[in-house]
């Protein structure tokens, strides 16, 4: 499996255990979002991701996870839209971060 679709599928099943969680009104809402930022910030490893990209990811991961619940809950099409933008907007970004690395590991090898 590539690392691409490795990264994508774990940070979607952290978001949706956290959306989950957060669908109950008595969830404490902040360690829940904590612990996702952290996992999207942690999901680039591997990658020559630096501070700009981990946060990027880890802010969309709490942003979509935030969406979801809502979307979950059934408060309408502007959070289902809202959550489709950022998911797509997310596996652009760790579809980036991705292939970067791998380019830049294949042009060092190359210059032997």
């Amino acid at each position: 499996m590539p690392a691409f679709l490795l990264r994508l599928l774990l940070l979607l099943a952290v978001e949706a255990g956290a959306a989950a969680l957060l669908r109950d009104p008595g969830t404490p809402w902040i360690p829940v979002l904590l612990a996702v930022f952290v996992a999207g910030s942690a999901v680039p490893h591997g990658t020559e991701a630096e501070f700009a990209g981990r946060f990027l990811v880890a802010l969309t991961a709490v942003g979509t996870a935030r969406l979801g619940a809502t979307a979950w809950e059934g408060r309408g099409l502007p959070a289902v839209a809202g959550l489709g933008v950022l998911l797509v907007f997310q596996a652009a970004v760790l579809m980036r971060l991705s292939l970067r690395g791998r380019r830049r590991r294949g042009r060092r090898a190359g210059r032997g």
